[in-house]
This record gives structure tokens, sequence and C-alpha cells, in this order.
């Protein structure tokens, strides 16, 4: 194989690493203070990863979220005293507007 073919491999494999790495959050948020709150984060436009903590003196009970789909709840987390975390994958197969992947989020005084 000559220099100008290894050279073109190599350039084709580093721009894929750079995509991929650069694609693989889509949309993320957070929410509520570094002592109770919660996030989301979506990964490569089908998944959808969770996380909700409350700690020591946050004045709170508990921090919650939920996704859900069409008014139905896939997922519920509640975190009484550190972090909890859960998945959700997106619909693939239908693509309207019934079938948006909702966040929401909620804590307990």
């Amino acid at each position: 194989m000559n220099n100008k073919v290894k050279k073109c491999i190599v350039t084709f494999m580093l721009a894929i690493a750079i995509v991929a790495g650069t694609v693989n959050v889509a949309y993320a948020a957070s929410f509520g203070t570094r002592k109770n709150g919660a996030s989301s984060k979506e990964v490569l436009q089908v998944k959808y990863d969770g996380a909700a903590w409350n700690y020591a003196k946050s004045g709170y009970k508990n921090a919650s979220f939920k996704y859900t789909r069409g008014g139905r709840t896939l997922l519920s987390r509640t975190a009484k005293s550190g972090k909890v975390t859960g998945s959700v994958w997106d619909d693939l197969v239908n693509w309207s507007g019934s079938a948006t992947t909702k966040f929401s989020w909620s804590h307990t005084k």
C-alpha cells in the first residue's frame, strides 16, 4: 500500500473519530443547585440519561426526575440522599409530536 492511500485512510479514520466525539451529546440541561437538582442529557438523539441528586444541608427532602411520552411515564427516579440515575430510549418508529420524550424535575421542601 502506498503512502497516499495510507494517508487517506488515516485522514478518514481521524474524521470519523472527530465526528463521533462531537455528536455524542445532542442536548444537555441541568436544573437546581449542586446540593439539590436534576439533569438530562440526550445521547446521539435516541437515548436520554437523567439524574437527580439531594445532598446534606440542601434544605429539601428529595429531588426527582421523570421522563414521559404521550402522557405516559417512562421512568421516574427520586433521590432522598445522594444521587440516582436512569435512561430511556426514544421511540424509533413513531416520530410524531405525540411521541416526543419530555423531561421534568421537582423537589420537596
